[in-house]
């Protein structure tokens, strides 16, 4: 009656909460696979079903908030076999609140689910992590973010761009390739690295201050997410160093992929990869991002074997390209979902 679907943001956690809610209560279910087609499928889809409620636990934390919600779960199904409440952000809570829910979430009663979806699950207390049946939501391969982009009508070399920044998060694929201005902050990232080299010991120091989101959950995001667009260059000028380019993702920087290159060579390129992903592990962990991205630029920028200093693009052709909205019809991969675990 209880699960916590774990992952970080845009693998789907809560698309798959409604999926879960959709096969409990499709008109021709339980099922594996929902019609999609009866009352039932269509207002959970629509968000207009009564007997699944969503409830963002960032904005509704407090302790009056969850006795509301225990007031509510007393009530039963309206049309379906199921009623499903779907606690998003569900590492936002506060202990409190927690205590106020725990009792709820031991015994609910007959006929009521309860999905946990949390990107910092080490951050819920140890009571409700043994009561939920854990699932843990791994990333999607590129090439399915790709063909799923592509299925709803986004431009290939957009629907390529926006899939190598998403991290494998179909969600944030999504958000890169519709929100207006998302890829392009992006893209001001990127340049904001790469405006980084020449700039020595100062320069270096200079731009870690300047770049480093705030401490958090909210700045450990915005951090992995620079990491990330940091990296996807560098693997694409070692891979030109390697004079493999096939597999190039910024392909609208071909000048300064192949200054780097030069310069740096696939050796060198290797190494300052390393450090990016070993950054990224820190940050994932401590959420302290200044220290990190201070000795990461000191070790990229003013070490023995810093980047030459490049011009870029104003904007790469695929950011120009980039349609309005990716079409509301148009439904997610399916996130790889790693075999079930109960803690006990």
């Amino acid at each position: 009656h209880a699960y916590l679907f774990v992952g970080s943001r845009g693998t789907g956690k809560t698309s798959t909460a409604k999926i879960l809610a959709a096969c409990l209560n499709c008109d021709h279910g339980p099922t594996s696979e929902p019609c999609g087609k009866c009352d039932s499928c269509v207002a959970i889809a629509n968000a207009t079903s009564l007997d699944v409620i969503e409830m963002d636990a960032a904005s509704n934390n407090s302790v009056d908030d969850i006795r509301d919600l225990r007031e509510r779960v007393a009530y039963a199904p309206v049309s379906g076999r199921h009623k499903v409440y779907i606690l998003d952000e569900a590492h936002m809570l506060s202990p409190q609140a927690w205590n106020a829910f725990l009792k709820t979430l031991e015994e609910p009663p007959p006929g009521t689910v309860i999905v946990l979806c949390a990107a910092n699950p080490e951050a819920l207390p140890a009571t409700i992590l043994s009561r939920a049946q854990h699932v843990s939501l791994a990333t999607v391969p590129v090439t399915r973010i790709v063909a799923w982009l592509e299925a709803a009508t986004i431009e290939p070399r957009l629907a390529r761009l926006a899939a190598g920044l998403s991290g494998g998060r179909p969600g944030r694929a999504s958000r890169l390739a519709s929100e207006p201005g998302a890829l392009a902050a992006e893209v001001e990232a990127l340049h904001a690295f790469l405006a980084v080299a020449g700039g020595g010991l100062d320069g270096a120091l200079r731009a870690a201050s300047e770049l480093t989101p705030r401490a958090g959950v909210e700045g450990r995001e915005r951090a992995l997410l620079m990491l990330a667009v940091w990296s996807s260059f560098v693997r694409d000028a070692a891979l030109e160093a390697s004079a493999v380019t096939e597999f190039r993702l910024w392909t609208d920087y071909a000048e300064p992929l192949e200054r780097w290159a030069e310069s740096l060579g696939a050796a060198r390129l290797t190494d300052i990869l390393g450090s990016l992903l070993r950054a990224g592990a820190e940050i994932a962990q401590y959420a302290q991002p200044r220290l990190t991205f201070e000795t990461l630029f000191l070790d990229i920028f003013a070490g023995p074997e810093p980047p030459p200093p490049v011009e870029v693009p104003a904007l790469p052709a695929a950011v120009a390209d980039a349609p309005d909205a990716v079409p509301a019809g148009a439904r997610a991969p399916r996130p790889a979902a790693r075999r079930p675990t109960r803690r006990r």
